[in-house]
């Protein structure tokens, strides 16, 4: 049926209701929790941590409590518990152990719900009901109608570059055979080859910490002249409605007023990573090493590549990486047993260690769990893959 996204949620404030209202289309749930016609929290069904890893990492430059080790820990301890609440569980927790004040949970919700807005405005079709929350604690009021009219501008700002760019979920890379790279300097060309590799245009904006819409406007002039071309988003962010996607809530595009300061071609704000990372990849196969080091070789990246267990435990401790990729099914010491070994040592406790395996029974994860893993990757993946896991677990 058709769908009229801010008449639903007008309704909901001015009824003074209670509850969650659950809007289902084209694959995507999105929830808006309301009590007594306030709204609180909203989300959708499409990857909820990635979204408050992204939205974390941004507040920690303000934020230093919000560390690496600290987002790890919200993420692991909520993330099983599944259901559309468990991202704003591990928000309450983080506020409940300190790591945010109640003013900068608020910030962080208004956040969210912005993100959620824009895709939501989009639709024009679903099916809809209002049903009954689970008792959560509120931490802030969101100003819904507030909230609304940013989201529209946003939209609007970003359909400025909708005959190119049709999702903030899409992901650049660069064309090297190309004019376009006569108006690159060679160290503009290393710097965006570093850099597009496989993270979206959402996910490259919080890497380099910079406003979405001034990194696409960036972009745009290279990807009109084909220097760089945009992949479709990869699942599921692929199910989110497109930017070109007309909907009734959107108003006429309108200047990018906002976004107009600067060059179009600057490009110095797109700095990689000052920090060089230390990522050792463990495996007996060459074949899976290689493809590994291939996904993962770059200026952001030092890349360790190991195929012998014994010899990989000194290697390890002696390098100190900053992340371990490792093979659960090695001969003489397997991915179990090594994770064991490193975390004993002093100095490896919080390195984040990726399990990778064919193996996909729950018992595989949950011992590579007891024996201190931080996450787990089932083969085959995709590079976009596995820069997601790297960029939820490097900072």
């Amino acid at each position: 049926m058709a769908v009229q996204p801010t008449s639903l949620l007008q309704q909901l404030l001015d009824s003074g209701s209670s509850g969650c209202l659950a809007v289902q289309s084209q694959g995507v749930t999105w929830s808006f929790y309301f009590q007594a016609g306030h709204l609180f929290f909203a989300t959708h069904s499409i990857d909820p941590f990635d979204r408050l890893e992204r939205h974390l990492r941004r507040l920690s430059h303000t934020i230093p409590a919000l560390n690496r080790e600290v987002r790890t820990q919200a993420r692991t301890q909520f993330e099983a518990l599944g259901g559309p609440t468990a991202s704003y569980e591990a928000i309450c927790w983080l506020n409940a152990e300190g790591f945010l004040e109640p003013s900068q949970a608020g910030t962080l919700l208004q956040n969210l719900a912005l993100e959620v807005l824009e895709s939501f405005l989009l639709i024009t079709t679903g099916n809809h009901e209002l049903i009954n929350a689970p008792s959560l604690l509120i931490l802030a009021s969101l100003p819904l109608s507030e909230l609304i009219t940013r989201a529209q501008t946003t939209l609007n700002h970003w359909r400025a570059f909708q005959d190119k760019v049709t999702s903030p979920f899409q992901r650049p890379y660069l064309f090297t055979q190309t004019r376009g790279h006569q108006r690159l300097t060679l160290e503009q060309q290393q710097r965006l080859g570093s850099l597009l590799r496989g993270y979206s245009v959402r996910h490259l904006a919080v890497l380099t910490n910079q406003n979405e819409l001034k990194l696409v406007k960036s972009l745009y002039p290279f990807i009109q002249d084909g220097t760089i071309f945009l992949r479709e988003p990869q699942a599921p962010f692929d199910l989110l409605p497109r930017l070109d996607h007309q909907s009734q809530a959107i108003d006429p595009v309108i200047p990018p007023e906002d976004i107009s300061e600067g060059s179009d071609r600057s490009l110095v704000s797109l700095d990689a990573p000052h920090k060089q990372f230390k990522i050792v990849c463990i495996d007996d196969s060459p074949t899976m090493l290689q493809e590994l080091s291939r996904f993962l070789s770059d200026q952001t990246f030092t890349v360790t590549t190991l195929n012998d267990s014994v010899k990989a435990l000194m290697e390890v401790m002696r390098i100190q990486p900053d992340l371990i990729l490792l093979d659960v099914g090695m001969p003489n010491i397997d991915g179990y047993k090594f994770c064991r070994v490193i975390r004993n040592h002093v100095q490896l406790k919080t390195t984040p260690i990726i399990m990778v395996t064919g193996n996909t029974g729950l018992i595989d994860r949950a011992k590579a769990k007891l024996v201190g893993a931080t996450d787990y990757m089932t083969k085959p993946f995709t590079q976009s893959e596995l820069l997601k896991m790297v960029f939820q677990y490097l900072s």
